[in-house]
């Protein structure tokens, strides 16, 4: 995942940015979205999670050894 300043890597590499992911969470009328799968360039997933909640509030991030209910 990345976030829309490198929208054109993650064209490139067919992947989404967090806004993008949160779009389809809302379209998809979910009623939750976790994120994960960052990109080594992040130093932490926060940024992606900003960005994410701007649309999607219900936005979580995804790191080694979470545990979500579903």
């Amino acid at each position: 995942t990345f976030t829309e300043k490198y929208i054109d890597r993650a064209k490139a590499t067919l992947h989404s940015t967090a806004s993008q992911a949160a779009d389809i969470a809302v379209k998809s009328d979910v009623k939750k979205l976790i994120i994960g799968h960052f990109s080594a360039r992040f130093d932490s997933g926060e940024d992606h999670l900003i960005e994410a909640r701007e649309v999607f509030s219900e936005t979580h991030l995804a790191e080694d050894g979470d545990e979500f209910r579903l």
